[in-house]
């Protein structure tokens, strides 16, 4: 049982950890075609520091093109004026008959009756219609609607996401294996090594080791910016001119 709760709480930490590891990183969008042209060990390089989200083809694309209609439609304030003139009318009728006129009060009958007239009015609406043209990187063009309160729209160009043609990351839509590589892998990742020098050839009678050439040729072409310079032997090779510090550092001896 010991063991149980044990293994339990151990899972549950490591599930934590993870959540935590999870939650602190960056979370990307790429595209699905640049990211499956990428190599498997490169992905396995960006997913160890990003949460990398795969965008299908059919998700995203550019805007070509944009149509839009103004639906909006205005308020009315007819139920306002005729509720205010139904109750001055009958103020001023029922006044004269009784003469008990008063400005102030057919003021506020007046008023009265606008706010009872305003509530058949309706509020103004502002509404757009935009259809938007947009192409896919396999070069597909498919329409979408937008209804908005807005009057300003999206313009052509840019790279949105889709069916709520949104804006999204701009790079998505030209987004490539190389330019990931770029981004995220800091051109440095997958570079091949760089190719070695060749090595000195020194003839001797007896011959050297691969070594003994390498530590030749260092001494010999590497004179550091030390304003002291020395004869370096190394072995039975001839003498050569080298700093101190690379005599010292291939193991030669200072001759005269």
């Amino acid at each position: 049982m010991k063991l149980k709760k044990a293994v339990v709480k151990g899972a549950l930490l490591a599930s934590s950890l993870f959540c935590v590891v999870a939650f602190a990183q960056q979370v990307i969008k790429v595209s699905q075609i640049a990211w499956t042209n990428l190599a498997s060990i490169e992905r396995d390089l960006i997913q160890k520091s990003h949460v990398v989200s795969v965008m299908s083809q059919d998700s995203f694309g550019i805007i070509i093109d944009n149509q839009g209609v103004n639906d909006s439609t205005g308020g009315t304030t007819g139920g306002a004026a005729l509720g205010g003139s139904v109750a001055n009318a009958a103020y001023v009728d029922s006044a004269i008959r009784g003469r008990n006129y008063s400005a102030v009060n057919q003021l506020a009958i007046g008023i009265l009756g606008a706010m009872v007239g305003s509530t058949f009015d309706s509020q103004a609406k502002a509404q757009y219609r935009y259809r938007y043209a947009v192409k896919f990187g396999n070069g597909n063009i498919q329409y979408f609607d937008e209804v908005s309160s807005e009057a300003f729209r999206h313009p052509a160009g840019v790279c949105v996401s889709v069916p709520n043609v949104a804006l999204t990351d701009q790079q998505l839509c030209a987004q490539t294996a190389d330019s990931l590589r770029i981004t995220y892998l800091h051109q440095l990742t997958m570079l091949p090594p760089l190719p070695q020098p060749p090595l000195m050839q020194v003839a001797t009678p007896t011959g050297i080791s691969n070594a003994a050439q390498t530590g030749a040729v260092a001494a010999h072409t590497d004179v550091g910016n030390s304003p002291v310079i020395v004869n370096c032997k190394l072995g039975t090779l001839a003498p050569v001119r080298t700093s101190a510090e690379k005599c010292e550092l291939i193991k030669g001896s200072q001759v005269q």
